[in-house]
Formats: structure tokens, C-alpha cells, sequence
């Protein structure tokens, strides 16, 4: 029940009755079932009860020349008493899936129908005199005797047809003629949205499939597990923004017992970033595998410049990665170590204070040919900790009310929860990954976020 308030402006009305005519109520159900609908055919059986409703006709046959030549042409749908499609089979209800399968026909009068694109009206006609048509119709063909030519606009061109055919060889109901042409193009409109709208489905549930696939490859290329090192705790943490990210790390263990630990971030993120990520991973390995000899494997400058080479040389456009390569001798807690572009890592002391490693080292991988062997060497003492990470932390972000609309995590924020923690490698992944998943509202970021820890352990660390 409605209620009107009593205002300045108010005039006594009466509410029309549409029920009146009862066309009004069936087409707000049927638009409304309609805008529910995602199937091309289950929409175009939908309108059909109401179009034959406002035009009435005895047989239609839909024509088509999409990419067609010239004079060529497809039936894809025949409907009207009796009849069947072309093939003897019942009506096409989903001729976009079976386009492949309908007969090419040429010529004719339906060429002659369809070869401009404005709408026709022929009377007195023998359908029976046209092959393709009569082999359409039937026994019907002879029947009819007036077709009414409606072309369905696809992006302003013309590449359907309605052919609408009336037994009364005078038949000029210009007003169902009128109804029909709207009727028709507005249906058609419709189905092909949802022909798209299908397409776009179907793309992106091929699309996701392969993104799990490459996920799953990308997750096969990390570490299942951090190795033991006696005297030493590790612990890492990765998150892929997507199904498959740009973000890389590996351990790799040398026989007199040396560690190497290498932390990347592939420009951007997704497919292409992921795919870099395999070529590195590949470089890296490839590279152990062709020295033998020990202190040129465990060179990270040596490693770092084969990668390098082998993603500029693949001149891939805008892809490049930045990079942190260390070599860390056990015995010494000495840590060799080279920075190609990459955040700086922290050195968590034992009283909880942070330290940067941020040398300003080379240009991200793959930038230029000539990467300059620029390496340091840092001690990790007893009861410090080497906490690896991506921009995909610090850059975390959430709105705010500035010039760039949004704040970042930071480093200061980084460093805080650092600090904060117990320096044990587990306690810094839980504290920053809390630390970002508070700032943003989010576990997942924008970016991939990866953490690799590495203790030296301090004889009053818990056992």
C-alpha cells in the first residue's frame, strides 16, 4: 500500500490501472526473466512467444553471412508449423556452436534479398523457384507468398537476417512490420551479449585453469621445505598476490657446507612475471650444474652476472628483476653477499636493534649487459638474525587522505616489528605478516610478499 505525505504541492491523482492491457504485465515478466538468463538460445526461445505475439507470421528463417564471402550465406535457424531445418532435423536452437556444421549456400533470391542491408517487403512471390529456400520451407514453400526482409544491425553493419514469410501474397501490416524490426534487432542485441558474455566465461575458466597450472609450477620451483644447518634456525614465508607471481626464493647447499640463499622480485606480477621467475630459477641451477669448481659456484657476483646476462640477452620488454644473493659459511656466520636492485635485508641484533645491508650494489637483473661485481661480506653472529624480504611488504598500502590517496607499511614499520619480536625466524614471519595483514585490513596484498629468515642461534635460545 502506498502512503502520500501531505505537503504544499500535492494534488489529488489517480493511479492508472496497466493490468488494463494485459501486455504490460506479461512483458514486465518476461524482462524480468530475461535479464536472469545466460544462455544465447534459452533467450532467444524466451522472446519468441512474444515477438510472434506482436508480429504474427507463418514460417521465419534467420540468415546469416557472418564471415562469409560475397553471395554467400548459412541458415541457422528455420521455425514455423511443420517445418524442421535444413538438414531434417529439429529447429537449430544453438546455431553459435554448431556454426562449423551449417551448409554454406550461394546466390538465389535470398542473395538478391540480402545483398543491402535495408529492410524489404516482397509480395506475390514463388518461393518454390529458389533451391535453397525451398529446400528450407519445404512443403511449406508453396504456401507462401510474401516475405517481409528484417536485418539485425551488429556494430552498424548488417550480417543477419529475419526473412518472415506470410501465405497472404498481399500481406503489408506495416505496424506489425515496424514491431517486428525493433522486436527482432532488440532480441538480438540481447543474444549476442549473451554470446559474449558466454565467450568472456568460457576465456576466463581457460584463463584461470592455466594461472593454477602456472601456480603450481611456481610453487614446485620453491623450496618445500628450509634446509638444517647446524647452528642456524630458518623459516620463510610466500604469498603470491595471484595464482602465480613474480616472487622467488632458493636455498642451495654446497658440499663443504656452505649455504646460498637467493631472494628475487620479477617486475610486476602474474603470468609474464611468473614465467621470468621459471628462466631465473633455470639460470641459477644451470649455472651450478656447468662449475664444478666449488668457489665459482658459491660466488654470488658470478651467479648474479650469469643471470643477468641471460635476461638481458632474451631481450624481454619491461621485465627485470631485482635480486639479493648471499653465500653464508656456517663455521664464520660470515655472509658473502651481493644486492642487484633489491630492498635492503635487516640484521636483527640479540638486544633487538636493526642493522641494513644497504651497500648500493648493482642494477636490477636484466637492465643492462655489464652487471659490475659489486659484493660485500657481513658477519651474522650468535643470536642474530638475516631477514630477507620484497617490496611486496613494504609497499603493502592502504587509502588514506593524502596527495597519493593511499600510506604504505613502510620500512620504519618493518623495522618496528622487527624489533619487537624474538628474533626467532618463525616469530619474525608471524609478527610481519600480522604487522601487514593490521595495516592493510587484507591477507592478500596487491603484490607477492616473501620472507626469508635465517638465525644464527645464540646459546640462550630456547631449545
Amino acid at each position: 500500500m502506498s502512503t502520500t505525505q501531505p505537503n504544499s504541492y500535492c494534488v489529488p491523482c489517480e493511479r492508472v490501472d496497466l493490468g488494463r492491457n494485459e501486455n504490460i504485465p506479461q512483458l514486465s515478466v518476461m524482462l524480468s526473466e530475461a535479464s536472469m538468463m545466460t544462455d544465447p538460445a534459452a533467450m532467444m526461445s524466451h522472446f519468441g512467444p512474444w515477438i510472434s505475439k506482436r508480429s504474427p507470421r507463418d514460417a521465419i528463417v534467420s540468415v546469416s553471412r557472418r564471415g562469409l564471402k560475397d553471395g554467400q550465406y548459412k541458415f541457422t535457424r528455420v521455425m514455423g508449423p511443420a517445418l524442421s531445418d535444413p538438414q531434417g532435423e529439429r529447429p537449430r536452437r544453438d546455431p553459435w556452436s554448431t556454426w562449423d556444421s551449417i551448409p554454406i549456400h550461394e546466390g538465389g533470391l535470398v542473395w538478391e534479398l540480402i545483398c543491402t542491408s535495408e529492410p524489404k517487403l516482397l509480395n506475390h512471390a514463388d518461393f518454390t523457384q529458389d533451391e535453397n529456400l525451398s529446400k528450407a520451407l519445404g512443403d511449406r514453400a508453396s504456401e507462401l507468398h510474401s516475405v517481409a526482409v528484417i536485418p539485425t544491425y551488429e556494430n552498424g553493419e548488417t550480417i543477419n537476417w529475419a526473412l518472415v514469410f506470410h501465405t497472404d501474397p498481399e500481406w503489408s501490416d506495416l505496424d506489425s512490420f515496424e514491431a517486428g524490426f525493433l522486436d527482432l534487432n532488440m532480441m538480438g542485441t540481447a543474444t549476442r551479449n549473451l554470446v559474449s558474455r558466454k565467450k568472456v566465461e568460457e576465456l576466463n575458466a581457460e584463463l584461470e585453469k592455466q594461472f593454477q597450472q602456472m601456480g603450481q609450477i611456481q610453487r614446485a620451483l620453491t623450496p618445500a621445505s628450509n634446509p638444517s644447518l647446524e647452528g642456524y634456525s630458518l623459516a620463510s614465508s610466500y604469498k603470491p598476490s595471484q595464482h602465480a607471481g613474480g616472487d622467488f626464493f632458493d636455498y642451495f647447499q654446497f658440499p663443504d657446507g656452505r649455504l646460498g640463499v637467493i631472494i628475487a622480485d620479477v617486475a610486476g606480477h602474474g603470468a609474464a612475471a611468473a614465467t621470468v621467475m621459471a628462466m631465473i630459477s633455470a639460470a641459477i641451477r644451470s649455472f651450478g650444474f656447468h662449475h664444478e669448481d666449488e668457489e665459482t659456484a658459491a660466488n654470488p657476483t658470478l651467479v648474479a652476472q650469469f643471470v643477468n646476462k641471460i635476461l638481458y640477452t632474451a631481450s624481454l620488454p619491461s621485465m627485470f628483476a631485482t635480486a639479493f644473493l648471499c653465500v653464508l659459511d656456517p663455521r664464520t656466520g660470515t655472509v658473502d653477499w651481493i644486492r642487484c636492485g633489491h630492498n635492503p635485508p635487516r640484521i636483527r641484533g640479540v638486544d633487538g636493534s636493526i642493522r641494513t645491508l644497504d651497500n648500493p650494489g648493482t642494477l636490477p637483473l636484466g637492465i643492462t649487459l655489464d652487471l659490475p661485481p659489486v659484493s660485500l661480506s657481513s658477519t651474522l653472529a650468535p643470536g642474530e638474525t638475516l631477514v630477507l624480504y620484497t617490496d611486496g611488504i613494504t609497499e603493502a598500502a592502504r587509502p588514506a587522505d593524502n596527495e597519493s590517496g593511499f600510506e604504505m607499511f613502510g620500512e620504519d614499520r618493518m623495522d618496528a616489528a622487527l624489533t619487537k619480536c624474538s628474533g626467532q625466524p618463525q616469530c619474525v614471519i608471524d609478527t610481519l605478516t600480522t604487522a601487514v595483514r593490521e595495516f592493510t585490513g587484507s591477507d592478500i596484498g596487491k603484490d607477492d610478499q616473501t620472507i626469508v629468515v635465517v638465525r644464527h642461534n645464540h646459546p640462550d635460545d630456547p631449545k
